[in-house]
């Protein structure tokens, strides 16, 4: 068998495992997010060696507003993909330590079902789940996942998701800014600069994959205090040994174009 993780986690070989867990948990103020962690410790077959797979988790206490039901379910699905992959992805489960700890003994089941787990490496996961609902009309939900599970190298990605609280869409760059294209033109100001590329140096030649070798901006980004950043993930735009891209575009340089209240 070979499993493949679609969000840029690959997926091959395990070994034997069993867990231990930890749980903090509290809440905020403003908008009652639990946090916590769970953990498992995966060893070989013959106890010589051992990983650590993690989830460090934020969701939502019940609640009644759409919004954050719907980061929820969002949180849900993401974690269940991180884990179990294309199986199992149900979605009766209520958010809880307890679902957290259940991901991660999943993720071991399947590390342990490999058909030659005994000449495999040990397996590994690290997953950060951040809410921030601390503006008024927006929250962003970040999920951040890395794994090992074979091959030459792991992998990882961190997606962004903005939701508007009323509606409890997400929103994409035509809902949150009014002139893309002038933004588009901005951010590619600060790509090349952020890369040492002229205003006439060629993408393609320059070694990135942008489609029909013409700048864009993703729907990945984030506002980080006075700043809109966007992401690339590896292999988004450029090979896995370029890693990440992030395009740091001052707030106050776009502000006009900004059709959301944050």
């Amino acid at each position: 068998m070979r499993v493949v993780l679609i969000l840029t986690l690959s997926a091959i070989l395990g070994l034997t495992s069993c867990g231990s867990t930890k749980e903090t948990s509290g809440s905020t103020v403003i908008s009652d997010i639990v946090k916590g962690q769970v953990e498992n410790v995966i060893y070989s077959n013959q106890s010589s060696d051992s990983t650590v797979c993690l989830i460090d988790y934020s969701y939502f206490s019940i609640s009644k507003l759409p919004y954050r039901d719907s980061i929820n379910q969002k949180i849900k699905k993401f974690v269940k993909k991180i884990t179990q992959f294309e199986s199992g992805l149900d979605g009766n489960s209520v958010l809880s330590n307890s679902f957290f700890k259940a991901q991660l003994d999943s993720f071991e089941l399947i590390c342990k079902s490999e058909e030659d787990v005994q000449f495999a490496h040990l397996w590994e996961l690290e997953s950060l789940i951040e809410i921030d609902d601390s503006r008024e009309g927006i929250a962003q939900l970040q999920l951040t996942a890395w794994s090992y599970t074979g091959g030459a190298h792991g992998n990882g990605s961190t997606v962004t998701l903005i939701y508007d609280k009323l509606s409890a869409r997400k929103l994409v760059l035509e809902d949150f800014f009014s002139d893309v294209m002038a933004v588009t033109a901005i951010g590619e100001t600060y790509f090349r600069a952020l890369h040492q590329l002229g205003p006439d140096i060629d993408l393609d030649d320059a070694g990135f994959w942008f489609e029909n070798n013409k700048f864009h901006l993703n729907n990945n980004f984030s506002i980080v205090g006075d700043t809109i950043e966007f992401l690339f993930n590896s292999y988004e735009i450029a090979p896995y040994s370029a890693g990440q891209t992030e395009i740091e575009i001052p707030i106050e340089e776009i502000k006009n174009y900004i059709k959301v209240k944050i």
